[in-house]
């Protein structure tokens, strides 16, 4: 067995402290993704979306990688002369990324090592993104003389920006932790040394917090990103109007009060 779910060859799953950690374990592939490891992929997300127990999920690579995007000898996408059959395996596999982006609890990306092609896009598709000192990001998608997908077209340009999206995805340079850091494609970096012992307790940290919140919050602020001002007011107004009188809400106004740490149920 690997993991606490019974059934998955290449990919691990446990619950620590109300976190789901999702660890790609093809490392002698640097977890480049087969059809195998999508699918189980999709399948632990549904699982982990229904799953009361887990209040955030954590998503890494196991080995000294993150994902090494899709991988060109393991996938029928690339073994296939119908462009038809090639859309149905790519449109398979985008069903990952809509499960981890619409998630109604916070994803973190743990990246290890190299995010490269679909890989990158995996960890844009979370909601925070923590990098290894040691992590390199790449959009390598146009070294095989296809596009971007898995996502990257949509997130890449609304989180650093049209010009270097397009910088990124046309010249498939390679980024580091530190410029990623500075250019806002990750949210924090930590020294490769404790780096899973830093993603896991920051995952746990934020799983002590409000579940409702936290996916109303996701809910707003995605949404928002479609919107005008006055749309998305409106939305913050029926979002907080469902949150405020809460038992979480009313627990955490008294503990400001009384100036003691909030416990979320």
């Amino acid at each position: 067995m690997k993991g606490f779910i019974m059934g998955f060859q290449e990919l691990l799953y446990e619950k620590t402290e109300g976190v789901g950690v999702i660890t790609l374990n093809r490392p002698d592939r640097l977890n480049a993704l087969n059809r195998t490891i999508l699918l189980e992929l999709i399948q632990v997300l549904q699982e982990a979306t229904t799953d009361n127990e887990v209040r955030v999920v954590l998503i890494t690579g196991a080995g000294k990688g993150f994902c090494a995007g899709g991988d060109l000898k393991g996938h029928p996408s690339f073994e296939t002369s119908d462009p038809l059959v090639r859309e149905g395996y790519v449109k398979e596999s985008h069903q990952a990324i809509l499960l981890l982006h619409h998630m109604p609890k916070p994803v973190v990306a743990a990246v290890n090592g190299v995010a490269a092609g679909a890989g990158m896009n995996i960890a844009l598709s979370c909601d925070i993104r923590l990098a290894s000192d040691t992590a390199v990001f790449t959009e390598s998608f146009i070294k095989a003389g296809i596009m971007t997908d898995m996502g990257g077209s949509y997130f890449l340009p609304r989180i650093v920006g049209v010009g270097r999206a397009i910088e990124m995805i046309l010249t498939a340079e390679k980024i580091d932790a530190a410029e990623a850091c500075r250019i806002g494609l990750v949210n924090k970096v930590f020294p490769d040394a404790e780096f899973r012992t830093a993603a896991l307790s920051y995952a746990k940290e934020l799983a002590k917090g409000p579940r409702q919140a936290y996916k109303m919050a996701k809910w707003a602020i995605y949404t928002g990103l479609q919107l005008d001002l006055e749309d998305a007011l409106k939305h913050e107004e029926l979002g907080q109007a469902l949150l405020i009188g809460t038992e979480d809400s009313s627990n955490a106004i008294k503990a400001f009060i009384e100036k003691r740490t909030p416990v979320f149920k």
